[in-house]
């Protein structure tokens, strides 16, 4: 894990579980889970879906969480987003129920509006501010620290199977930090290096800071 300190109050710790834990508020951040992506057929989406929730369901018991914040793009499209999806999801909710759920709406919930109501998420729109931290989905320059996502970025790193192999990365900017997606069949995009960001990616199960 590999830890950052964006403000002067607020220590950040990057997991290789793809999130981002902040102790002082209980709080994981996660991005771009995408539950039911239009490219499966329903039945593969929701045992994606499935799995994806028991990933995050470990996580919330090993950091004894109290709050998520997701950073957009929870579901992914309209003619996935059915009954079957919404009763995993809805099943996975009821397993903690005092959990506090924050999404930040993303593009995709520009198209599919907030989740239904028995799911008890607070929905906000991006530019949401707690303790010097502004959430996003998409980056975009904000007063503030900003954490957001959207862009899945990736890195090409050396391997011990290929010469370079991609793998999900955070990038760390002097005012923003940008989460890999949550969800693994998500295709990430290879970023280009800059001189003014640093990059934590993730492989074997370690986050190592380059």
């Amino acid at each position: 894990m590999t830890t950052i300190h964006p403000t002067t109050f607020v220590t950040l710790v990057l997991c290789p579980e793809r999130v981002v834990w902040w102790a002082q508020q209980k709080t994981i951040f996660v991005a771009d889970l995408h539950l039911g992506r239009a490219a499966m057929p329903p039945h593969v989406a929701n045992t994606t879906a499935i799995q994806t929730l028991e990933r995050l369901t470990a996580i919330v018991r090993r950091y004894d969480a109290q709050r998520i914040v997701f950073l957009g793009d929870l579901f992914h499209m309209k003619r996935q987003y059915n009954a079957d999806l919404l009763s995993v999801v809805t099943a996975w909710r009821e397993q903690f129920p005092t959990l506090d759920l924050l999404l930040v709406r993303g593009n995709h919930e520009r198209v599919l509006g907030d989740p239904p109501v028995q799911l008890n998420i607070t929905c906000v729109d991006p530019g949401y501010t707690v303790e010097g931290l502004t959430f996003l989905h998409e980056p975009r320059t904000t007063d503030g620290y900003t954490l957001c996502a959207h862009l899945h970025p990736c890195i090409l790193v050396p391997s011990v199977r290929v010469a370079a192999e991609a793998v999900p990365c955070f990038v760390i900017g002097n005012t923003y930090l940008v989460i890999p997606a949550f969800e693994d069949l998500v295709p990430g995009r290879i970023i280009p290096h800059r001189a003014d960001e640093s990059y934590a990616y993730i492989q074997n199960g370690a986050v190592v800071t380059q």
